[in-house]
């Protein structure tokens, strides 16, 4: 993610852990933008500069996070991800293949986690 010019997507169809993770971010320092549902996701990404991406997985209506994920890798193969669940890590690991580019966190979001995985993938570290 290189500089400031760059967007960190946060996808969630939970408004206010949408707006609690996009807050934290922008507190920190990042220029944020939103998405409710895969298929914002993917438009948004494809239309800004995108440094990373914050997603849930389960998600209502056109695809899931994953399905998200797997598209923008096709166009952006070294795009961070990381994917913040309530879902089982064992079922996620059935689903997403091997990928250094990706970390997976649990819901409720533990902030510490979250900047030690954008350090971990980025190379930023901003306090949230």
């Amino acid at each position: 993610m290189a500089g400031r010019e760059a967007y960190v997507l946060v996808v969630d169809d939970d408004p206010l852990i949408l707006g609690l993770i996009a807050a934290r971010l922008e507190g920190g320092g990042y220029n944020v933008t939103t998405a409710s549902d895969a298929w914002q996701e993917v438009l948004q990404a494809q239309g800004l500069k995108i440094g990373l991406v914050v997603t849930d997985i389960n998600m209502p209506g056109a695809g899931t996070g994953l399905d998200a994920y797997k598209h923008l890798r096709r166009v952006f193969p070294q795009l961070p991800v990381i994917f913040v669940s309530a879902m089982p890590r064992e079922e996620i690991a059935k689903q997403l293949p091997p990928d250094p580019k990706v970390r997976v966190l649990s819901k409720p979001i533990d902030f510490g986690l979250l900047r030690a995985a954008i350090k971990e993938l980025t190379g930023v570290d901003r306090p949230l």
